[in-house]
């Protein structure tokens, strides 16, 4: 009888390891992107509400009478960021700057017969955009902001 004494894993048991912990790890990696991609998202929607809240600065600056009722106005970025109420955004897709001065993004101030204002975003950065409603290319409502609107572009 061939006693057999233990003296480490085999080969077989080493690979089987490996396998397991890389299983591990993938699983770990998809969760961590799955977070930053959301976290993307997020901070895009917020970019988005960011233009709205200098839009309504801009239209309480200038007490509402830049615009007669039933009527629209388009405020763009650029402009936006010339008046210093709105820095530049950083796209959180890519990480670059938008530039004012190319970039199309804008807030759309509607003035309705009641003299209330609504406000529809359209953000547009350099892979994604906020700029699809109801199908179709058009501002987003401001209550309809969400990251399930996020598109390519």
């Amino acid at each position: 009888m061939l006693i057999r004494m233990k003296r480490g894993m085999t080969l077989i048991e080493l690979l089987a390891v490996l396998v397991i912990v890389g299983i591990v790890a993938t699983i770990v990696a998809v969760a961590v992107l799955t977070v930053i991609e959301k976290a993307r998202e997020r901070s895009f929607v917020s970019d988005a509400y960011s233009l709205y809240e200098a839009a309504r600065l801009y239209v309480g600056a200038e007490k509402v009478e830049f615009l007669p009722a039933r009527s629209s106005a388009v405020l763009s970025y650029r402009e936006l960021v010339e008046h210093d109420l709105l820095e530049p955004i950083k796209d959180p897709f890519t990480g670059r700057m938008l530039a004012p001065e190319a970039n199309p993004s804008y807030v759309l101030v509607i003035k309705r017969g009641d003299g209330g204002i609504d406000y529809a975003v359209c953000l547009k950065g350099e892979t994604k955009q906020l700029c699809t409603y109801e199908g179709r290319e058009q501002p987003i409502p401001v209550e309809a902001l969400a990251t399930e609107a996020i598109r390519g572009r």
